[in-house]
């Protein structure tokens, strides 16, 4: 019995072992431990990555601020190598260290091509004379820096940007068009001979005809471009050229076509009918043909330069608040041009305009002013009605000094009822402007030395 009772105590005790529940102990505080380390590397890793959010944010700041275009708070637009303004229209009136500059209120500073002695003599010479609408432009040929801008209008004091404007017709400008043709097509030299008779203004078809009775008058190609020779001209584009020829060579001048400029620049227009008559008046100035004076500035510049147009720029450089250089003017050749054989002699009959031709008595007393004084000029004239604005057009555009053009210019007076002042007279002061400017410059740098 007694060994019964036994083993129904050992029985129970192994019952009581099997369900009794689990006692606070070792175990549970090893499982309590190991919660802990979970909720401790889930934080971490919460806050790695709010650490690697935040170093990103301010990194993307941080560059954001440095990659600002420092440019997009002022009116000028870079795109590529080209800089222009979007709306803005830069007042020149007021120059720092012998240059004009704007300082926009982000501390980025343009500064401009535009020589204030040259400029303030055209505006000063135009004012003076009370010109009804009148431009004076010049610039360096080798490298299209535009030295000079000045307008004046008398009869419309508002009116902005008429150098720009290519309302104005081309008038006898073109001709130099015509000898660059028939020049680089190898079919006459300066020298060739055209025989002609009566009146060299005479737009009389008849006259046009080769006559060999009547055509008693001789006169180089040279020659008939310094007296702007109407007949002779028309001659030229009916005898060797005609209406894609001349057009081509007019696009090659850019008309028709855009100037890359700062500031917005109107095409300038050439329309050529497909007739002899439209041919032969092209050809002598009398066509539908408009340019603005920095255009025609350009086409001097081009004579000037080898045959080669550079793309005219007024900005200079640009620089950023911290001082660093933004944005620099380099020269740029414009596409399609003509031979530097053709621009030398282009160049040598445009000397003749100055010495025997249209504009002899305006610069025979040169020597007279001090800036001038042995200076060789070349240049062509022109003049002609217009209607927009309405008048008689006067035209002078060329290059200096003949041995090695270092600046080209375009002037242009607009006159009406009466004649005010003539264009080769305003090209005069603005060319006494320049020479005197580098007088002065040169003078400084001996100072310095």
């Amino acid at each position: 019995m007694g060994s019964t009772r036994g083993r129904n105590h050992t029985a129970l005790n192994r019952r009581h072992s099997v369900v009794s529940p689990l006692l606070p102990g070792k175990n549970f505080r090893r499982r309590s431990s190991g919660g802990h380390e979970e909720k401790k590397w889930v934080w971490m890793t919460v806050l790695v990555m709010l650490g690697v959010s935040l170093v990103l944010f301010l990194e993307t700041w941080v560059m954001g601020e440095l990659n600002v275009d420092p440019l997009e708070a002022t009116p000028l637009v870079l795109e590529g190598e080209s800089i222009h303004f979007k709306y803005f229209r830069p007042e020149l009136t007021q120059p720092e260290e012998g240059r004009y500059a704007t300082r926009f209120e982000n501390g980025v500073t343009a500064v401009y091509t535009i020589d204030p002695v040259i400029q303030e003599a055209g505006e000063k010479f135009l004012k003076k004379y009370r010109v009804p609408y009148g431009a004076f432009v010049a610039m360096d040929p080798r490298t299209g820096k535009v030295l000079a801008l000045a307008e004046h209008s008398s009869r419309d004091p508002q009116a902005k940007d008429l150098a720009l404007r290519s309302t104005y017709p081309a008038a006898s400008l073109f001709k130099l068009v015509t000898a660059a043709a028939a020049i680089e097509e190898k079919k006459a030299l300066p020298e060739t001979q055209i025989a002609y008779r009566r009146d060299v203004n005479s737009l009389r078809p008849k006259y046009w005809k080769d006559n060999p009775k009547r055509d008693r008058l001789k006169s180089s190609l040279g020659s008939a471009l310094a007296k702007s020779n109407n007949v002779v001209f028309a001659k030229v584009a009916l005898r060797w050229l005609n209406v894609p020829m001349l057009m081509d060579y007019g696009e090659r001048f850019r008309f028709n076509r855009p100037i890359p400029f700062e500031k917005p620049l109107q095409v300038s227009p050439m329309i050529i009918e497909a007739s002899e008559m439209g041919l032969a008046r092209a050809a002598a100035g009398f066509g539908k043909v408009g340019i603005s004076p920095l255009h025609a500035a350009l086409i001097g510049a081009a004579i000037s330069n080898d045959g080669v147009m550079m793309s005219p720029c007024m900005i200079d450089h640009v620089l950023g608040p911290e001082g660093e250089k933004i944005y620099e003017c380099t020269p740029k050749a414009l596409p399609d041009s003509i031979s530097p054989e053709t621009a030398a002699h282009l160049q040598k009959m445009m000397v003749k305009t100055v010495k025997s031709g249209t504009v002899r008595k305006t610069f025979r007393r040169r020597r007279l002013d001090r800036n001038l004084r042995g200076i060789s000029i070349g240049g062509k004239t022109g003049s002609l009605r217009g209607k927009n604005p309405k008048g008689r057009y006067s035209w002078f555009i060329g290059m200096a000094p003949m041995e090695n053009p270092e600046i080209a210019f375009a002037a242009m007076v607009v006159n009406d009822p009466i004649w005010h002042i003539q264009a080769p007279e305003l090209a005069k002061a603005g060319l006494s402007a320049y020479f005197k400017s580098k007088r002065l410059r040169r003078r400084e740098v001996t100072a310095k030395k």
